[in-house]
């Protein structure tokens, strides 16, 4: 009898596990997937907001453009009241005195052109330096007139030099008779300023030099150089005086640029070295130091000056 009881306890212990299991399964099962979510309530649509018509936009200003007198505006141009307007008028009237006088200055150099410088030599310059007649050339013609143009043309130098030339004979004028009473026909100075080297179509001009003069620098480098020579044309002794004006008229790679204005004075016209170097035109030298070079080839014509002008 004992015996029968162990199994029967045994199965009823299997039972309860069993359904035990089974229990667990089921609540850790996952829901499944076909499972429908819960429906979203639609949001109904912005309605559009109207704008009273009771309402406007701001405008802008206007702004008229400021008259004086009747007459409209000018950009850049100040609107003046009468006290003004006179000291304008002043202002223009002076502008017209000068504009007057620079048309005087012109008429003046145009005029000069054609004046004769043939007695003036290098001699006469050299002796007015020492007597402290003459200096540099701007004052001749003062500094304003000199320095007024420093793009001037070819053409506008050659009628400057003649006016420096002109200048120069009524000073020689003036003083004849002590140029006369003090002449001492001294060589060119060994000493600066001097001319280094002057060949023309390999003839020396500087060997024929009898005397040279040079004017004293311009704040901006420009100067007079005057020379005196003789030369042999033809079976006759021809006497030259050169001039040869240097206007500074700017620089370049460090160097002063110089435009040269040749003009020549003949006892009788010849076709010499210095007539063939003093014809040619657009001349140009250029300053390193105290020392300045020109090199020229025109129409057949070489030339080569070398100045030291020891400033």
């Amino acid at each position: 009898m004992a015996t029968c009881k162990l199994p029967a306890a045994l199965f009823a212990a299997t039972a309860i596990s069993l359904l035990g299991t089974a229990a667990f399964a089921q609540t850790s099962a996952p829901q499944s997937p076909s499972t429908p979510a819960a429906p979203v309530t639609p949001v109904a649509p912005v309605q559009p907001v109207n704008v009273s018509p009771s309402v406007s936009m701001p405008s802008l200003p206007r702004v008229s453009a400021p008259v004086s007198g009747g007459t409209f505006y000018t950009p850049g141009k100040r609107f003046l009241n009468n006290n003004d307007a006179a000291a304008q008028n002043q202002s223009d009237d002076k502008q017209t005195k000068k504009s007057a006088a620079s048309s005087d200055l012109e008429k003046s150099l145009l005029g000069a052109a054609g004046a004769d410088f043939s007695g003036l030599t290098a001699q006469d310059l050299v002796q007015m330096a020492q007597s402290g007649s003459i200096t540099n050339v701007s004052s001749l013609l003062g500094a304003s007139n000199f320095y007024k143009n420093s793009n001037a043309s070819a053409a506008d130098n050659q009628v400057l030099l003649q006016k420096i030339l002109s200048e120069l004979t009524e000073i020689k004028k003036a003083q004849s008779q002590s140029l006369a009473s003090s002449s001492t026909g001294t060589k060119p100075s060994t000493l600066p300023p001097k001319i280094l080297r002057f060949v023309v179509n390999a003839n020396d001009v500087l060997s024929k030099c009898v005397q040279v003069y040079f004017s004293d620098t311009e704040s901006d480098g420009s100067f007079l150089l005057t020379g005196d020579a003789k030369c042999l044309c033809e079976n006759e002794n021809i006497s030259e005086t050169f001039y040869l004006l240097f206007k500074a008229s700017g620089t370049q790679n460090s160097k002063t640029v110089y435009t040269v204005t040749p003009t020549l004075s003949q006892s009788k016209k010849a076709d010499t070295p210095l007539g063939k170097f003093c014809s040619a035109v657009n001349l140009t030298a250029s300053r390193v130091g105290n020392l300045v070079t020109l090199h020229s080839l025109q129409d057949g014509t070489m030339a080569d000056l070398l100045l030291d002008i020891g400033r």
